[in-house]
């Protein structure tokens, strides 16, 4: 335990073992994402019923503020110490759910769902929130236990802020997909 104390303690966090960390935190979300996706068991017709209950909830919040503000709380939550990570791949685990369910619903293997979704931008610009989120969250836990927290709070808030730009032209990305591709659906 004194070996690893040490190691924690000396331990500097430039940008280069952030990139690490996030990148590690990246592959937990995707996979996270990826046991909620191949773990949901449906049939057909009932996940027929909760893909409509899924399509009533996105007409009625079709809208970049409100897509936005979600994510947005959702990865607050992600850069909170020790609970963040807990919480962000308790929230990508549901993120695959849903994406099991659509996928039954229209017939499609789930897994194969999640790889598209995979080729659009708001899948990277997301879970590269989420990542970097975890990420902080975890170097903020360790600045606190090292009693550097002060600083790291600061560094903290800046990337909120980055975050939250990241999230908003996502959202708008989001938004302007949804609503090019509704109207050919409807057609």
């Amino acid at each position: 335990m004194g070996a690893m104390w040490e190691k924690l303690r000396t331990l500097k966090f430039g940008i280069r073992s952030r990139i690490v960390i996030a990148a590690i935190f990246f592959a937990i979300a995707l996979t996270a994402t990826a046991v909620g996706t191949v773990t949901l068991r449906l049939d057909q017709g009932e996940a027929e019923d909760r893909a409509n209950e899924l399509q009533d909830q996105f007409d009625r919040i079709n809208d970049p503020v409100f897509i936005f503000g979600n994510n947005f709380a959702l990865t607050l939550g992600m850069f909170v110490p020790a609970f963040g990570p807990i919480w962000g791949c308790f929230v990508l685990f549901q993120t695959g759910t849903v994406v099991a369910i659509l996928g039954i619903a229209e017939g499609m293997p789930p897994v194969l769902l999640l790889f598209a979704l995979m080729f659009t931008p708001i899948f990277w610009m997301e879970f590269g929130v989420y990542a970097v989120a975890m990420a902080q969250s975890t170097i903020l836990l360790l600045q606190i236990l090292r009693h550097s927290g002060k600083k790291e709070a600061v560094r903290t808030c800046i990337v909120i802020t980055a975050c939250a730009l990241v999230l908003l032209a996502a959202a708008l990305i989001e938004w302007g997909m949804i609503n090019m591709v509704t109207p050919q659906i409807l057609s």
